[in-house]
């Protein structure tokens, strides 16, 4: 499941959860984000996290 915040905080972030975390009687597993001007991203744009494939 693909969590995007577009407009904020600052130029946004997406958030990747696992399915385990969301179903019923499953495990809980890291969840990973993605923010601009970090793990290699480019920190530039407004609208990050707004589109997800």
């Amino acid at each position: 499941l693909y969590v995007g915040m577009p407009y904020g905080p600052g130029t946004g972030a997406l958030h990747a959860l696992p399915m385990s975390n969301v179903t019923a009687g499953g495990a809980v597993a890291a969840v990973t984000s993605y923010r601009p001007g970090q793990g290699g991203l480019p920190s530039v744009g407004t609208r990050f996290g707004y589109a997800a494939r």
